[in-house]
């Protein structure tokens, strides 16, 4: 199923092609990396800055708006994933070579900065976690 574009995410495409930038100048522009800003932009990162940066993006490039927040794995859940990987004696780079994900992704979700379904109902069965990643209730 593909995500939805949010119209900041091209409001902002439209503003860096408007400009003659690449989101690579952007990024440096606002002091951030390439890989976070465009993160933000696609609506995949939901760390704690995430309004930080879009509104350094606008200031920039113009625009208006935030991106929407997206669900991220709750601090018990993470919290939770830690003290599994401690009682299996793992650490995350074996974890992601357990479930044959990237090292950096893996990182990300159990950092509770991007949230994954399938990769966290893995992780789950892995470490025998019973906690949901996103409570009921949060947005």
């Amino acid at each position: 199923m593909k995500k939805e574009t949010s119209q900041w995410s091209k409001d902002v495409r439209k503003a860096v092609i408007d400009k003659d930038m690449t989101l690579k100048q952007l990024a440096e522009n606002i002091g951030y990396s390439f890989t976070t800003v465009s993160a933000v932009i696609n609506g995949r990162y939901s760390n704690a800055s995430y309004q930080e940066i879009a509104e350094k993006i606008n200031k920039v490039l113009g625009t208006k708006g935030l991106p929407k927040r997206i669900n991220t794995p709750s601090d018990e859940w993470c919290a939770s994933v830690a003290a599994g990987l401690k009682l299996k004696h793992m650490n995350v780079t074996q974890l992601s070579e357990k479930l044959n994900v990237s090292r950096d992704r893996i990182s990300s979700i159990v950092n509770g900065k991007l949230m994954d379904e399938k990769i966290v109902n893995d992780i789950n069965k892995l470490l025998n976690i019973e906690i949901p990643a996103v409570p009921s209730g949060d947005d």
